[in-house]
């Protein structure tokens, strides 16, 4: 199996997240991206932006992403990322119609 790795951050408004997701889909090609999630942490009332890049992606490209993300966001520890995951339960994808739309 391929090795993935992750990028989380955290929004404090669910617009910040949706715009920054948005963004990222935008700059990456499906080959750069493999996922892409916005979460909602129920206990604060903030927004978590999961990127997944699969094996091979340039380490530049992820620091492309980490600067986006970064720009209103803030990082999470990976372990932390799987804790807001767990306790969120699931996430939910940029919808279908929204990746047609920009292009995806």
């Amino acid at each position: 199996m391929r090795e993935r790795r992750t990028l989380g951050y955290e929004f404090a408004t669910e617009r910040e997240a949706r715009d920054s997701a948005a963004e990222l889909d935008r700059r990456f090609s499906p080959e750069e991206l493999a996922g892409l999630r916005v979460y909602r942490i129920r206990w604060s009332g903030n927004y978590l932006v999961e990127a997944v890049f699969p094996e091979g992606v340039p380490e530049r490209r992820l620091e492309d992403a980490r600067a986006l993300l970064g720009e209103l966001g803030r990082p999470v520890h990976p372990e932390d990322l799987e804790d807001y995951k767990r306790a969120t339960g699931t996430g939910f994808e940029m919808p279908g119609w929204l990746r047609r739309f920009l292009g995806r």
